[in-house]
């Protein structure tokens, strides 16, 4: 049996290693986090503290003495209560990363904590009866009668997450979407196994391997994403566009340059805060403005490029337009103490021998100072 255990409790050790790792990776001192990012440095701490609940539920299993099975108690409490909590912070990162929203988190709170909260209650008088689970006098583990409403509640938990996912899928990028349904499939088919087979351990080693491929995926758009406003960054954006121009077919290639107008006058005003939150601001209106085929990059300061594929130079003004409703709109709601305004720049690239990217890029900055000229 000691075998067994040792084997056990290092695989709980090594998934725990590489969630430290995860963890230590995205860990920056002088960094800036979104609230989605927040929660997954929950989800990996959960992740990590299961898995140290469950090493030492094995290490303690059948030791004898009164510490030893007050301390067995203890985890087992803890482990069963923190099951659905994981499935809990997934739910809410989900639903940040898709409506970037936190008041929609305090709205679906309750909903969401109700199913732990009961679990929570389960957990507990699991002590005086034996509803999740019973130690005997030789402090063996053994499961309750009602285990399978853990489980349950766990299952519901991931396939409500994974129902509200499939319904807001084209609120995202197809291969986010796939990246974030994945994420419920290993530790759903672990949890099933653990239950059907007493004495496997897969659930969380299983979250794990999740959890890395998100990760994964995370840290790419992480090297290529502006932190305070999570379009695009200027890297990307350079290499996007030469891949583009290089790999064109027959669709048209647009670019616009776009510039706030008066950022300084806003920053002196109201405080770098609220300048910070005018290009959060214009960042959301050319998400709602634009394709989600559309590159849409933060250049630099208070200027943000979009190149999109077209089919005619009527498509392009057409989307210029749209954009400066859509400032209009934001405006007439006074939502903040100052006005946004824009100046565009926009143009189709052409394959002519001196346009490079870069040359490109000039053209439409040139474009746009002219419409700033205008503004004036």
């Amino acid at each position: 049996m000691m075998p067994l255990i040792v084997h056990y409790v290092e695989l709980n050790f090594f998934a725990m290693t590489i969630l430290c790792v995860i963890f230590l990776n995205m860990r920056r001192p002088d960094r800036q986090y979104s609230l989605d990012q927040k929660l997954f440095f929950l989800l990996i701490s959960a992740n990590i503290l299961l898995l140290l609940l469950d090493s030492m539920l094995w290490i303690l299993d059948g030791k004898p003495g009164s510490l030893a099975k007050t301390l067995s108690i203890a985890s087992i409490i803890a482990y069963n209560t923190l099951n659905p909590v994981i499935c809990m912070i997934w739910y809410y990162y989900v639903d940040f990363y898709i409506h970037s929203s936190k008041e929609r988190l305090t709205k679906v709170l309750f909903p969401i904590l109700l199913p732990v909260l009961i679990n929570l209650v389960l957990s507990v008088a699991s002590v005086f009866t034996n509803i999740y689970f019973i130690f005997d006098e030789n402090n063996v583990y053994h499961r309750g009668r009602f285990i399978f409403l853990l489980l349950g509640i766990c299952l519901y938990m991931i396939i409500y997450t994974s129902a509200f996912l499939i319904r807001n899928r084209k609120k995202i990028a197809g291969k986010e979407y796939a990246y974030l349904l994945f994420f419920a499939i290993p530790p759903m088919v672990g949890g099933i196994i653990q239950f059907m087979f007493p004495g496997a351990v897969m659930i969380w080693i299983a979250s794990t391997l999740s959890i890395l491929i998100i990760f994964i995926n995370i840290q790419k758009d992480q090297l290529n994403t502006d932190y305070l406003t999570g379009v695009y960054n200027r890297r990307y954006l350079d290499n996007y566009l030469q891949e583009k121009m290089k790999n064109r077919r027959h669709h048209l290639i647009a670019g616009i340059m776009i510039d706030i107008d008066s950022f300084k006058t806003i920053n002196d005003s109201y405080g770098h805060d609220n300048g910070d939150q005018a290009l959060k601001y214009t960042a959301q209106m050319l998400r709602k403005t634009f394709r989600k085929t559309d590159f849409i990059a933060r250049y630099g300061g208070d200027e943000f490029v979009i190149v999109m594929e077209i089919d005619d130079r009527a498509e392009l003004m057409a989307m210029v337009q749209r954009l400066k409703e859509k400032v209009s709109q934001f405006n007439l709601e006074k939502i903040t103490p100052y006005e946004i305004r824009l100046s565009i720049g926009y143009d189709c690239y052409t394959k002519e021998p001196d346009m490079s990217t870069m040359a490109f890029l000039k053209r439409i900055d040139q474009l746009m100072y002219i419409d700033k000229q205008k503004n004036v």
